[in-house]
Formats: structure tokens, C-alpha cells, sequence
């Protein structure tokens, strides 16, 4: 082996030098480009040299104890080729028939190489990770790799369930925001898909006044979840990272939708906060209304101070104005604002951070699935969200990540299941069940602060009576 190993050094050695001697110096950069091929030729036909002889070493000098464990030779130096980061090696080893009957290549099972495989696994990692960022045609460029774009499509589509593993802080804040909205993304068939997304964060950095970051960041999206499901991925990882006991306040940043505000329901001393985005939007349309700009400043003024009587009157005045079509038109908006005016005088409060929801769905999600006029399948749109996240919030493909294959059945079984949501976070969530049936409930009802893995009918329950305690 030794041997082999010197002699392919040998022949490197002798080509890089009759490159260098080809390509001359004046070109730097064209001269390194040239050795890097050289190179990545020479290192392929060394792998192939050391495989095929660990191949033979198997065969001729385990040749006793291989008899005893049943191995037969069936066929010697079948060819196999293998696309690496290197380019393609091709090399030849030996088909074995054991005991039982089946038929095995003990060099490729040594070497970590399934059945099938034609792309390493480890490069196809490589151009997952570059297709949560790109398209996956550039991804194959960007990654010098030859294999088609499809190639990447339907390793990204075979990918095992990847979600961030959500980890206890060290000191739970007193206070968390959640910052949730959706990408509006197309489908193949024509249809539009809503891609949810929530970012749990302690708030954001102000630091910097020219670039405010939020602190400790963690993504969630779930396309393809029902929403009771992705609430309850919210809730797990919420509860999984944090001591409420020591939240004092948590704010759900977002635009209203009942979606949104049921999330809410889920932690104690939450409130909704309407995202500045929407609300400048709504009343924005609201002014355009016959009779609204005169009227705008005052009702601005009201929502800040939380003048109720004075804020209802002034929507219905500009609502009365108005006739036919625009009418039905105000009515939506008027109702938007009204239903709202808890959560958008929230957003005058100095003493909550600003809304970031837009601008986290246009970094997080929109920059791969929906800024470019694409059209995603229900498979491929599941798993891009997924990757996009997992890598956004710091994480990245590897090997054990990435199947050789996965057929449409147990695709379309992993489908169903993911309708329930991400496993790992489940367990979180069954976990956090498992301590409320483990609690000591002998003090149930004592009025005090209680932890709890879920915000149910328990929680409501011991709620309730909690506060018919008098305090100690």
C-alpha cells in the first residue's frame, strides 16, 4: 500500500511540475487553476489506486476468516464511479455472495458508500446547503460539481427531517417577542401557498443605530402543517428554550390574522402587537377615503392615547361618508382598524421594540421561495422551507443528512406525518406534557406562578382557582 501511495505521489509531483513548465508564470491565476485540475486528477486516480488494493486485501488476506464467515467471491472488479468534490472516481471491486444468500461489495459498505450512490454524500451536502441560497442550477456551477440541477432538486426533496435543536438559555429574559407572518409563494399547479413563519427573539439589538440585529434569533416556519400543528411547534420551542416562570411579558408581533392571535393563547401574559407595516398600510387607505385626511391626525392621536370613544367615532364619521363601492371598501378597513386598536396602540408604546415582521419574512423565506417568478411542488416547497430556516438560523447539511433516494410512497408518507409537525419538536412538546402528569399537584391551587409544558385546559383550570386564592 505504501508502495502504491508513493509511486501516485511520484507521478503528482511530476505533473504539477510539467504544468507549471506548460503554463510558465505569467498568468498566476490561470497557472493556479491549471495545477488545481492537475491536482484534483491526480488525487482522484490516488483514491483509486488505495481502493482497489484495500479491495484486494480483502479478498487475499482475510481469505481464512472470510471462508468462516460464509463469503464467497461471486465476481471480481466490477466497476463502480462515484462523483466527489474531486470529480469522479472510478475504481473496480469485489462482488461477494454471504451465507444467507445476499449479495454484498464489502469495499463500498467499508467505505461508506450505499447502493446506488453516484454522487458522494458529502458533496451532495455541499450543493444542498449552496441551493438554500441559490437556485439549483447555480449551485452546481458555484460548486464545480457534474451533476444536473435535478440532481440537487431531488437530493433536497430526499432529505431527512433537519429543524435547529432548541437548547435551554442560560437567563430566561423577562420579556420575549415573537414576530410571526407568512411568504405568499406559487405552486406548480397554479395555486398560491402560505409559508408561515415566527421568529422568537428577546428583542432587538439598538446598539448600533445603523444596523439593528435581534437577539438571540431562533426561525420556525412549517409549510405544509395544519395551524393548530405549527402553534403547537411555536409553543413546544418556546417552552423548550425558556423559563416562563421568569417571562414577565411576551408580545406576538403580526398583522391581526386569527392565526396569529390564537398563538397568543398559548403562553400567560402575552399580548398582541400589530406590526407597524400593516398598520401604516391600513391607515394609509384609510386617508385616500372622501372626508379621511382632515380627520387622520385625530385619530392617530386617539389610537396613541388609547381614546376609545373619541378613535369609534371618528371611523364611523369617515365610514359615513361614503357612498357605493367605496363604502363596502372603508367598512373593511374601518373594521380592520377597530378590531385592532388594542394591538396598534401597542405600537406607539416607546417601551416595546419595533416590528420586523416583513423584513424578516423577505430575509428569512421570500430571498429563495418567492422573490423570483418561481413555481415549487408541495414536496419541494416542505423541504426548501425547512432547509432555509435550518440553515438561516445558523445550522448546515451534512452527510448523515442526505438519502440516496426516497421513493414517492415514503415521501408521500412523510407528507401526512409532517402535517402533525417536525418530530423533534414534538417530542419537545410531549416532554413538557409529560412534567405537568409528573407535577406535584397536592398544591394545584395554590395562587403562585406555575410552569407548564402546554397552556390547556389544565393550565386554564388552575388558572381560574388560582385567583379565587387570596394572596399570602
Amino acid at each position: 500500500m505504501e508502495n502504491i501511495i508513493a509511486q501516485q505521489l511520484v507521478k503528482m509531483q511530476g505533473a504539477i511540475l510539467e504544468k507549471i513548465r506548460e503554463e510558465g508564470l505569467k498568468d498566476i491565476g490561470k497557472t493556479a487553476e491549471a495545477l488545481l485540475r492537475v491536482v484534483k486528477e491526480n488525487t482522484c486516480e490516488l483514491l483509486q489506486a488505495i481502493l482497489e488494493t484495500t479491495d484486494t486485501l480483502i479478498a487475499e488476506e482475510a481469505k481464512a476468516s472470510r471462508k468462516a464467515d460464509g463469503l464467497k467471491i461471486k465476481e471480481r472488479n466490477v466497476k463502480r464511479s462515484l462523483q466527489t468534490s474531486l470529480g469522479e472516481i472510478e475504481y473496480r471491486r469485489t462482488y461477494y455472495e454471504t451465507a444467507e444468500g445476499e449479495y454484498v461489495y464489502l469495499l463500498d459498505h467499508l467505505i461508506g458508500v450505499e447502493p446506488y450512490e453516484r454522487v458522494s454524500k458529502a458533496l451532495c451536502a455541499k450543493l444542498v446547503n449552496l441551493a438554500a441560497e441559490m437556485s439549483f442550477g447555480k449551485s452546481v456551477s458555484i460548486g464545480e460539481a457534474e451533476v444536473s440541477r435535478q440532481t440537487v432538486s431531488n437530493k433536497v426533496n430526499a432529505l431527512r427531517e433537519v429543524v435547529q435543536d432548541v437548547e435551554r438559555v442560560e437567563e430566561t429574559p423577562e420579556e420575549l417577542h415573537l414576530f410571526a407572518d407568512e411568504d405568499h409563494v406559487h405552486l406548480k399547479d397554479g395555486r398560491n401557498a402560505i409559508v408561515p413563519l415566527v421568529t422568537i427573539s428577546e428583542g432587538i439589538d439598538t446598539s448600533n443605530p445603523k444596523r439593528h440585529r435581534l437577539i438571540n434569533p431562533l426561525h420556525i416556519a412549517g409549510y405544509g402543517m395544519e395551524a393548530e400543528a405549527f402553534n403547537d411547534q411555536v409553543e413546544a420551542c418556546v417552552y423548550e428554550r425558556y423559563d416562563l416562570d421568569k417571562v414577565k411579558r411576551i408580545y406576538i408581533h403580526g398583522d391581526g390574522a386569527s392565526r396569529i392571535i390564537s398563538l397568543g393563547d398559548r403562553f400567560p401574559n402575552a399580548e398582541h402587537v400589530l406590526d407597524g407595516f400593516h398598520l401604516e398600510k391600513y391607515l394609509k387607505k384609510l386617508g385616500h377615503y372622501n372626508g379621511a385626511a382632515q380627520r387622520m391626525g385625530a385619530l392617530r392621536a386617539a389610537l396613541r392615547d388609547g381614546n376609545w370613544k373619541t378613535y369609534k367615532k371618528l371611523l364611523e364619521d369617515i365610514y359615513t361618508l361614503q357612498n357605493g363601492r367605496d363604502r363596502e371598501r372603508c367598512k373593511e378597513i374601518v373594521r380592520y382598524l377597530w378590531n385592532n386598536r388594542q394591538a396598534a396602540h401597542l405600537r406607539y408604546d416607546p417601551d416595546i421594540c419595533g416590528s420586523c415582521t416583513e423584513s424578516l419574512v423577505s430575509h428569512v423565506l421570500s430571498e429563495r421561495l418567492s422573490r423570483t417568478p418561481l413555481a415549487w411542488s408541495e414536496r419541494g416547497l416542505e423541504m426548501m422551507a425547512m432547509l432555509v430556516v435550518y440553515r438561516k438560523n445558523g445550522r448546515e447539511i451534512t452527510s448523515k443528512d442526505i438519502r440516496v433516494s426516497l421513493t414517492r410512497e415514503a415521501q408521500d408518507r412523510e407528507v401526512l406525518l409532517h402535517r402533525n409537525g417536525w418530530d423533534k419538536y414534538n417530542g419537545y412538546m410531549n416532554r413538557q406534557i409529560d412534567s405537568i402528569l409528573d407535577a406535584d399537584w397536592a398544591s394545584a391551587f395554590e395562587k403562585q406562578a406555575v410552569s407548564f409544558g402546554k397552556v390547556d385546559a389544565s393550565f386554564v383550570i388552575r388558572k381560574a382557582f388560582a385567583s379565587l386564592c387570596p394572596a399570602i
